[in-house]
């Protein structure tokens, strides 16, 4: 929209957008005008810098005169004509004063994580680096990250490296979202590349624990006793947790958060919905007799409440747990319990795709075992029902 030359009147007589925004340019200097929008307008300077077209936003129209705001479009323009880039500038403005908590924001926000990852990386990094969180990136240099990583691996292994982690994942998203006119990053590289760089992250020890004496395991978990007064069924609750994790290979979380509208006793199948799954997929599973049996038990319990453990999901039994570990003799983690079913899994000979689905792993490294994967949970009811029989073989044996 054009006409010969702007007056402050025809300014104030614009009226407001009716959706989007509205530009008016002025032919006495080509490249000024107004931007019209729903709420305010803003007088602007257009032109083209190495090519390419650039608006710069000179100011609110309620708060600059017509002629001061042609007077700051000329100095714009003829700033764009030298190839000074008004928005790059700000741009880089901005990458100065981006903050890490501003970074771990935006990180979060958009990639849309799940609640329960969110809450885990935004406390890991405010555990780590919570008197950094109002810090400008810029500052932030590979000497101090360094200093702070062996802080942090003094007190634990697994969260220094988690916390180079989501310090990256953060760092690097700021890093991409910030550059210059020519896409260009503005903030130099991750100052947690340091770690790597110096070879200072201990090599990760992949746990080896399993269960390899079942009657062992069963003799503790029959004759656990628990002294809770406002529990009282906790004891037989944690019993059949416990043996739904081993005989389902289940991780701790997806156990503890099914519904009873995801399980389905006439067809023998639960399904781990997508929300609870880690890798984001669903997954119907077949029940073993025994596994059967278990949900048969549960439902005398809570048929009618929305967890099959009752009116809320399965809670942290770290007293039962104590106790179990004690009368078992030895330190056993829930995962352990997966672990286990795994290596049943693999010495019964299942097929490695086989195990990759009942695990709900993901198959995408991994072209091969991709074409593999069937969705139908009968191709392995066999399995699980000779994992399950393999476990009370070795409970009796």
């Amino acid at each position: 929209m054009a006409m010969p030359k702007l007056t402050a009147q025809y300014v104030r007589d614009l009226p407001p957008a009716v959706s989007g925004q509205t530009l008016v340019t002025d032919d006495a200097l080509p490249g000024f005008g107004v931007r019209v929008g729903a709420q305010s307008k803003s007088y602007f300077a257009e032109s083209r810098v190495k090519g390419r077209t650039r608006r710069v936003t000179i100011g609110r129209a309620d708060t600059l005169t017509l002629n001061e705001a042609r007077r700051l479009a000329m100095k714009a323009l003829a700033e764009m004509a030298d190839g000074k880039d008004r928005n790059a500038e700000l741009k880089r403005e901005r990458a100065k004063l981006m903050t890490l908590g501003q970074a771990v924001d935006g990180w979060i926000d958009e990639r849309g994580h799940r609640v329960s990852t969110a809450t885990t990386y935004r406390n890991t990094m405010r555990r780590e680096f919570g008197d950094w969180l109002n810090m400008e990136l810029r500052r932030i240099t590979p000497k101090q990250f360094q200093a702070r990583f062996h802080e942090i691996l003094a007190r634990t292994e697994a969260g220094a490296a988690l916390a180079v982690r989501t310090f990256r994942s953060c760092w690097n998203w700021a890093r991409a979202d910030v550059t210059d006119g020519d896409g260009l990053p503005i903030l130099p590289e991750c100052p947690a590349d340091i770690v790597k760089a110096k070879k200072l992250m201990p090599k990760a020890k992949r746990k080896q624990s399993f269960v390899s004496d079942w009657a062992a395991f069963f003799d503790a978990l029959d004759g656990l006793e628990t002294s809770s007064n406002r529990h009282a069924d906790a004891g037989n609750m944690f019993k059949m947790f416990m043996e739904l994790l081993a005989r389902t290979g289940m991780r701790m979380s997806e156990a503890a958060n099914l519904n009873w509208v995801d399980v389905d006793m006439a067809a023998k199948t639960f399904t781990i919905t997508a929300e609870r799954a880690k890798n984001g997929e669903a997954l119907t599973l077949p029940m073993s007799d025994q596994t059967f049996a278990l949900f048969d038990g549960l439902k005398a319990r809570t048929e009618g409440e929305r967890y099959i453990w009752g009116a809320s999901a399965y809670g942290d039994p770290r007293k039962t747990l104590t106790a179990f570990r004690k009368a078992l003799g030895w330190p056993v983690n829930f995962h352990d319990l997966r672990r286990s079913f795994a290596t049943i899994a693999t010495d019964l000979d299942v097929q490695q795709s086989k195990i990759s689905r009942l695990l709900n792993h993901t198959t995408g490294g991994n072209v091969t075992l991709g074409y593999q994967v069937s969705k139908n949970p009968e191709t392995l009811r066999p399995s699980v029902q000779r994992i399950s029989d393999f476990i009370d073989q070795q409970r009796t044996s």
